[in-house]
């Protein structure tokens, strides 16, 4: 794969799986068991966690591939996008609040920590596809 190619085929992955964590988000989640409705939920969080994961990558490949800068973590990709002007500060700042409860998602099983997370999900779709929107416009 050539170079220059590929922060578009991260994108086009990061598109797809945008897709299917909104898709879950629009489910009802009135008609599911209590047992249904956390099985369902947690496969929500998944693919919230995996569209955070996909999305620092594509950021990476793309400032590597556009504007042949590197970042080694997610916190140093979202920064170094920030500094080319990409996005503003308060997106920066939201990137941040995301792949920190990401971390927290991941490390800390406490189900105080789940909701308070689980009910900023749609908020962090909008970012998400925000970004999405930015790299494909550049």
């Amino acid at each position: 794969m050539e170079q220059t190619k590929r922060y578009e085929f991260k994108l086009i992955i990061f598109e797809k799986v945008l897709d299917t964590f909104e898709k879950s988000l629009k489910v009802d989640l009135g008609k599911f068991s209590e047992i249904e409705l956390d099985t369902f939920q947690n496969g929500q969080v998944q693919k919230f966690e995996y569209c955070v994961e996909i999305c620092w990558k594509t950021i990476k490949s793309f400032l590597e591939d556009v504007h042949g800068l590197e970042s080694v973590s997610p916190k140093s990709a979202f920064k170094v996008f920030f500094q080319t002007g990409s996005i503003d500060e308060e997106t920066c700042e939201s990137l941040f609040e995301m792949i920190n409860d990401r971390n927290r998602l991941s490390h800390i099983y406490e189900n105080d920590i789940f909701n308070e997370i689980y009910k900023k999900l749609p908020i962090y779709l909008e970012i998400l596809k925000s970004i999405s929107t930015i790299i494909k416009n550049n």
